[in-house]
This record gives C-alpha cells, sequence and structure tokens, in this order.
C-alpha cells in the first residue's frame, strides 16, 4: 500500500476559500489514481492549536506532509511555518509574486526545510527564486485545476449573456464588471448579466454595497450555489467578462473553471499572462473596450464557438488527472509514492 499523504490545509468545503476547495478536489483526484491521502483541516492556529496540529502530525510519522499555503483558516498565524520547521514536510505555495511585503517574508521558514516547494506557474516560481533564490533547487512548478467540473462539450448555442464568477471581495476586478454592466445598459444592450460568487469573510458591508449597485444595472446575483449548479449555469453562459486587476494569469481557478466549460472569456493581461493563455482569450484592457469586445463577439456566433473550443483545448492541460499524476510522481521521487 502506498505511504499516506497529508494534506494540510486551513480551509476546506463549505468555507469559502479557493484554496480549500482546491485541497478537497486534489485529494478526490489522487485517491481517484489510487493514491491513499487524507485532508487535515485545521481551523485553530493559534499557540494551542498549533501545538495540536504538531503533535497530530508528528504522530503519523510514516506519512508524507504536505501542507497547502495560504489559505483563510490560517488567518495571520505563522503556526504553518512553524509546523514545516518541527514536522518537515512539502509546502504549495498557491500566492506569491502579489503577497503583502510581510506575508513574503513571513514564506522564508518554508524554505529552510522543505524537501520540495511546489508554485502554481513559472511566473510565481521564478518570483519566489528571485527573493529566496537558496530554495531554486528544490522549486516546481504544478498548475492548479478548476474546482467547476464541466459537464458536457462546448454548446453552440448559448445564452446572450455575460457573467461574472468569483468571491465577492475588492480587486477581484467586480468593480470594473460593475462598471461593464453599467455601460450595457448605457448602449441599450439586452444582454443577461451574471454574478456568480460567494461572499468572503469580513467583506459582507462591502458585498452589500456591490449588492445594490448591481441591480441597479439589472445583474443577476447568484450566491452560496454547489460546484454543479455552477457548472450548469457556465454551460449556458454566452460570454464570461473576468477583468482580473493584475492580469489573468495560471493560478487563477475561476478563469479556469469558465474556460474548461468552454465559456468564451473577455479579460485583461498583464506580465504573469503566458502567451498560450492569452491566445485562448480575448484581451480587453477596460470596462469601455469590453463592451465593445462582447458587442462583436455577440453579433458572431460562429466566432464564439471558435473561442469555445480553443478554451477547452487550454483547459486540458489542466485536468486533475495530469495534476494528480504530476504530484504522484514528486511524492515517488520524495519516497512518499510507490
Amino acid at each position: 500500500m502506498n505511504p499516506k499523504i497529508i494534506l494540510v490545509t486551513g480551509s476546506a468545503p463549505p468555507d469559502p476559500c479557493g484554496i480549500g476547495d482546491y485541497t478537497a478536489s486534489l485529494a478526490d483526484s489522487l485517491e481517484n489514481a489510487g493514491q491513499q491521502v487524507e485532508v487535515f483541516c485545521h481551523r485553530d492556529w493559534s499557540l494551542t492549536g498549533t501545538s495540536k496540529a504538531l503533535l497530530n502530525l508528528v504522530a503519523a510519522r510514516k506519512a508524507l506532509v504536505h501542507m497547502q499555503y495560504p489559505s483563510l483558516g490560517y488567518g495571520y498565524s505563522l503556526g504553518p511555518q512553524l509546523c514545516l520547521l518541527a514536522r518537515q514536510g512539502i509546502v504549495t505555495i498557491h500566492e506569491f509574486s502579489l503577497a503583502h511585503p510581510l506575508r513574503k517574508l513571513s514564506l522564508f521558514p518554508f524554505t529552510l526545510r522543505s524537501p520540495c516547494i511546489v508554485m502554481p506557474s513559472q511566473f510565481e516560481r521564478d518570483a519566489l527564486v528571485q527573493r529566496m533564490p537558496w530554495a531554486k533547487s528544490r522549486v516546481r512548478v504544478i498548475p492548479i485545476g478548476s474546482n467547476i467540473y464541466p459537464h458536457a462539450a462546448p454548446q453552440m448555442d448559448r445564452e446572450q449573456s455575460v457573467i461574472y464568477f468569483g468571491l465577492l471581495t475588492p480587486r477581484k476586478g467586480l468593480e470594473d464588471f460593475l462598471e461593464f454592466s453599467r455601460q450595457v445598459r448605457a448602449n441599450n444592450l439586452n444582454w443577461n448579466l451574471l454574478a456568480i460568487g460567494r461572499i468572503f469573510p469580513g467583506q459582507e458591508a462591502y458585498a452589500q454595497s456591490l449588492i445594490a449597485s448591481l441591480a441597479a444595472y439589472k445583474v443577476q446575483l447568484i450566491l452560496d450555489r454547489s460546484a454543479d449548479e455552477v457548472s450548469d449555469l457556465l454551460s449556458k453562459a454566452g460570454l464570461a467578462y473576468l477583468p482580473f486587476p493584475d492580469g489573468a494569469s495560471e493560478r487563477r481557478g475561476s478563469l479556469k473553471a469558465a474556460l474548461a466549460a468552454g465559456v468564451p472569456c473577455i479579460t485583461t493581461s498583464s506580465a504573469q499572462t503566458p502567451l498560450e493563455l492569452a491566445q485562448s482569450v480575448v484581451l480587453a484592457a477596460s470596462p469601455f473596450e469590453a463592451v465593445e469586445v462582447a458587442r462583436r463577439l455577440m453579433a458572431s456566433e460562429t466566432e464564439r464557438f471558435r473561442l469555445s473550443q480553443q478554451a477547452t483545448e487550454y483547459a486540458r492541460q489542466f485536468s486533475w488527472e495530469t495534476i494528480a499524476a504530476l504530484h504522484i510522481n514528486m511524492y515517488r521521487e520524495l519516497g512518499g509514492a510507490s
């Protein structure tokens, strides 16, 4: 029997945390590939809570520990770092390039004992190595996948709708989607507009102000739906507008969910947008430009279907089967799988 892999996280479904969702999907894909795996979701990272977590991890002497960082449940605690200093294990760092300088500094302990540091993209890997070059030989790239699984092949006949998909929190592009919606209504465009997501804890006041604004432009707000329900909504959408302030990248699970569902996506670009991704979406630098792009695409069913096929082709490389295989190869190299 393969040695157990313990996936450590501070959040797991139903918590509104993308990394918690990712961890659950990774666990499922590893189990489907025959790997013995346990999700250790620990939400108390006070000094006492960290001690309890460490005791649990130390007790599992024969297992390989693989921490997912950050996640909502960790908060600002350094408990996860202390655990991997005391009990050696792998860490996947999902965010680095745009993290606050203090957050970046807090990642230093992970580079001391972790035999492998996983990053979600080449851009994120290079950003880490530039700051912490001593870890270079231990850093590898394993992409993330979509936590929303498409149920069917891309359809040519889709609704005249534009969707936004993601957490309701600042700096996720919702402000641009709101301006896009205002422009759509000002131009008397009779499209269905939908915002699909969840309210991030601590952002209730922001969400409430946003909800009122969305209602003013007849945007249907759809909250807290299951993965199957979201998949169904994506499968029917005509277009997605996902204007990331820092540009589209391979670490955006919401973008990958839309692409996997074959939704033609309008988004933004930056230095972290790889060429292959840029060629699978339509780029718009502002909400005003996005309206014109959407108008052009809505007028051409053939062009939308071409983009839909391109999107699913790009997303295919991030299948969970592929991601599980990359993880198992890594575990095998480290002596944690057979």
